[in-house]
């Protein structure tokens, strides 16, 4: 969609120092099992109209991924470089109430081809479409971001951000209202996921070893200059500087691990991604096609049928 410099990162803990090392933490996308109308009530705070908020209510079905991500996006316009569609839909928009600006982002032909470019290609399609029951999961996504020194929750099917009062640091706090949300389930429900959308760590990291580079090369001339000094006292300093040269060059080593790991994961989600958008039926209807004129298409489907009331047979491991 245009924005530059941040990235998603899947979070495993909710603990400050987790979050902190993250920085800068733009905001977090929350999935959870919504539960029908009483998932759509705040667990904390009041429904507000803050003027410093950007909220958009959803108006379309299965989007609430897409519409997480732009909420903390077009709330941290001040601090994410949004790039030309963003910017020119939040100004747009800006002024619209939220039931208008949800509607302006189902009508936004960019962010349309985007959110349905990642949507997996379907063998048959249905037009039989049916309401959820208490009997089918269904997971929904929601944001915290920080706004003018406030803790806000931005869930689309509400009719406004959910205000969670005054914070000084919103990341130590941020994990006591997510914590009481999910203790409102069972503690058999596991099935929580938490994201946090910061800046791309590569750069980061980069600049740090830039900034490191600098400080190595400032310690290597005074070595050099000690070096060329006879006088006693400026053995000891070399070792000093000697030492710190050494720490530096192992605190950098260390970084550019950490950026071939990034980088790594980056290709990774570019494969899965190709995957997970590439259309393998006609493929998979080749193989078969093949299959059957070979005669080894029924063999074979008789072969896995048995496998299947095979494996069903086996007692489960817990």
């Amino acid at each position: 969609m245009g924005a530059k410099d941040v990235q998603v990162e899947e979070l495993y803990s909710l603990d400050s120092d987790t979050l902190h090392a993250l920085a800068p933490v733009h905001g977090l996308i929350f999935l959870f099992k919504w539960q029908g109308a009483s998932s759509s009530e705040p667990p904390a705070g009041p429904t507000t109209e803050s003027e410093h908020v950007y909220f958009a209510q959803q108006i379309i079905q299965n989007a609430c991924a897409t519409q997480a991500i732009l909420s903390v996006l077009l709330n941290r316009s001040d601090d994410i470089e949004l790039g030309e569609t963003l910017n020119n839909f939040r100004s747009f928009s800006v002024d619209l109430p939220p039931d208008m600006r949800g509607l302006a982002l189902t009508n936004c032909d960019q962010i349309r081809e985007v959110h349905n470019s990642f949507v997996r290609p379907e063998a048959f399609l249905s037009d039989d479409k049916r309401p959820a029951t208490k009997d089918d999961d269904v997971f929904h996504f929601i944001s915290y971001v920080p706004v003018g020194g406030r803790l806000y929750e931005l869930d689309g099917l509400k009719n406004g951000p959910v205000d969670h009062g005054e914070t000084s640091d919103w990341l130590n706090d941020v994990g006591e209202v997510i914590q009481k949300r999910m203790s409102e389930y069972s503690q058999s429900e596991i099935r929580f996921n938490l994201l946090a959308v910061i800046g791309d760590r590569r750069k980061i990291l980069t600049q740090k070893i830039t900034t490191m580079d600098a400080d190595i090369s400032k310690l290597l001339k005074r070595l050099e200059a000690l070096r060329l000094d006879d006088h006693a006292d400026s053995h000891d300093e070399v070792s000093r500087v000697e030492s710190q040269i050494g720490m530096l060059n192992s605190e950098r080593a260390g970084l550019e691990h950490m950026v071939e790991i990034e980088n790594d994961k980056f290709a990774k989600y570019r494969t899965d991604n190709a995957l997970r958008k590439h259309n393998f039926i006609p493929m998979v209807y080749q193989l078969l096609r093949g299959m059957a004129m070979k005669g080894s298409l029924e063999p074979a489907t008789e072969q896995a049928k048995e496998l299947g009331k095979k494996r069903a047979r086996q007692p489960r491991q817990e």
